[in-house]
């Protein structure tokens, strides 16, 4: 068997892991889209592959999976291709027509008839977060995948240290917070708080900023607009995303709960085009906000990920409008620049603009991933979608954990 990681031993995002069994067939961990452009190179996604594996529908993990082609199988789970979708859906892209096989939480499944693979369900900011286990020519290889301990599903990382799989060969461990803090706001339940002590106080509107997919953030600032009597205004995208998370979760807030209205912004209903979507559009519609947005501002929270800059400024007069930033910081910076990047920073400075960050990540800390390491104790232990593998392997060297190896993007190694 040979293992060539194409992205992501010194970088977050572009994930791709190649595994190639003494049959000759490979298989694909993930295909996500670089989130730093230094380096663009992607013509790896022309070689050969025989079936891709999607951890879970974040950009950085499938991106670039439609590369592929139609006829190579994709095995995804239902959630993330849904929300996969609702990306194009929204902005009028055609949605990809691939050769997906849904897959399910804890199941094994063959793969082109060479690899078993077994799912594990993990906590993570995506509402559908998967790692795999692998076996393939005697050997047992365990992706972890994007994962942390601290949000509102935190019993999956807890329930897999407890009862971990055993004898792993490989484990491919993530480390992207190896170099970031998560103290201020270490959990979601601390997020949660932290929200509503500004919102209980608030005379003008809040926007809190964050990505509609980040579900967990979303539950939290439902339960925090609840604590304070606040209605919670969502846009119709999110209204779309809930209602594909209610198939899995029927405790799942969705507009119509009475705390919840929604903006029916004219640029999102017009790409939602066909008589499947009048059903929909008719509750959107039942459900919108009114002219009390405005005659009772301080009554209304909005999650968005961008805040309206017309609707910013109807309400400046009517007192310190509360910001509130809840997600990662590295967008506001130019290397990472996002399309909101410019206008959000503009409202940091601007003095009408209460502008707080509000944020817990969604990856593991340190001590989480040492503890995960421990539990999983394989032969070998591989670093990816990090930027600091070296400080990874000192990190948990002085825990203990001496089965750290370093590998290199595009180099085969042979196992």
């Amino acid at each position: 068997m040979k293992i060539k990681i194409y992205r992501g031993t010194k970088e977050i995002g572009g994930t791709c892991i190649e595994i190639t069994a003494d049959n000759g067939k490979i298989l694909w961990i993930d295909l996500g889209a670089p989130l730093n452009l230094t380096n663009p190179n992607t013509t790896y996604t022309s070689n050969k592959v025989d079936a891709l594996l999607i951890s879970h529908s974040h950009q950085d993990h499938h991106g670039l999976m439609d590369t592929v082609g139609k006829e190579v199988p994709i095995f995804i789970g239902q959630l993330s291709l849904d929300m996969i979708n609702a990306s194009k859906i929204f902005r009028d892209v055609p949605v990809f027509e691939g050769n997906f096989q849904i897959i399910k939480a804890w199941k094994s499944f063959m793969v082109v008839d060479t690899f078993k693979v077994t799912t594990y369900r993990v906590d993570h900011s995506s509402p559908e977060a998967f790692a795999f286990l692998i076996e393939v020519d005697t050997k047992r290889i365990f992706y972890g995948g994007d994962f942390r301990a601290t949000g509102r599903k935190n019993i999956l990382y807890k329930k897999l240290i407890a009862n971990p799989p055993a004898t792993i060969d490989l484990l491919l461990l993530e480390g992207t917070m190896v170099q970031r803090k998560n103290q201020t706001f270490p959990t979601e339940d601390a997020v949660e708080l932290a929200i509503v002590n500004i919102i209980k106080e608030q005379k003008n509107v809040t926007f809190l900023v964050s990505s509609a997919q980040n579900i967990d953030r979303l539950v939290s600032l439902y339960r925090a607009c609840k604590k304070t009597g606040k209605t919670l205004v969502i846009d119709v995208y999110t209204a779309w995303l809930l209602e594909k998370v209610k198939n899995v979760s029927m405790r799942m807030p969705t507009m119509d709960w009475k705390e919840i209205k929604v903006f029916n912004h004219p640029l999102q209903i017009k790409n939602l085009k066909g008589t499947e979507y009048d059903t929909f559009l008719g509750r959107v519609k039942q459900n919108a906000t009114d002219d009390s947005v405005f005659r009772k501002p301080f009554q209304f929270v909005y999650f968005i990920r961008c805040p309206n800059e017309k609707l910013v400024e109807a309400l400046k007069d009517k007192g310190m409008i509360n910001v509130i930033y809840s997600q990662w910081e590295g967008y506001l910076k130019k290397e990472y620049q996002q399309w909101f990047t410019d206008y959000i920073n503009k409202l940091r400075i601007d003095s009408n603009i209460n502008f707080t960050t509000i944020h817990t990540s969604g990856h593991a800390t340190v001590p989480d991933l040492v503890n995960f390491a421990k539990a999983i104790n394989s032969k070998i232990l591989v670093p990816i979608h990090t930027e600091y593998p070296e400080l990874i392997k000192e990190e948990f060297e002085k825990e203990g954990i001496k089965n750290v190896v370093l590998w290199e993007d595009g180099k085969v190694y042979y196992f």
